[in-house]
């Protein structure tokens, strides 16, 4: 396999493994995704983050308050990568949740959120991403959280 292949490869093994990890919220299996530290942005601005203990109990607090406000699953629908040189990437992806508050009404919500990933040749890892969705904001007004 050619470089570009590997590394296609290891964006798309990735992925797939955010993708099960954020169905599951797995702590270990999140944890395992991220650099030691990284930075998140949205609409509302920047945080700075460790890959610790403290992210593992975000992980657990995530998953209890998605189901309560009916989680069903997280989907890729697109990843669109672009190698920023031999260890950092740039990837487009395009998610859509799904959540079924009130039995046989489900609703699905697509967010946009481009990552930037580090390998320092042991696989990808999640350095830096951008939400460019307020999430809590379409949960709001879909009535989903107060």
């Amino acid at each position: 396999m050619q470089d570009r292949e590997v590394a296609v490869t290891r964006i798309d093994d990735f992925f797939a493994r955010y993708e099960e990890g954020a169905n599951s919220f797995d702590p270990e299996l999140m944890a395992s995704l991220y650099t030691a530290e990284f930075m998140a942005g949205d609409p509302g601005g920047v945080s700075c983050g460790r890959n610790d203990q403290t992210l593992r109990d975000a992980f657990i607090r995530r998953k209890a308050f998605f189901q309560q406000i009916g989680f069903k699953r997280a989907r890729i629908l697109h990843v669109a990568a672009t190698p920023l040189d031999g260890h950092y990437t740039m990837a487009k992806v395009h998610w859509q949740m799904t959540f079924e508050k009130q039995p046989g009404h489900p609703l699905d919500f697509r967010f946009f959120i481009t990552y930037f990933l580090h390998d320092p040749g042991s696989g990808p890892k999640a350095a830096f991403w951008i939400s460019h969705d307020d999430e809590q904001r379409v949960m709001r007004e879909a009535g989903l959280v107060p």
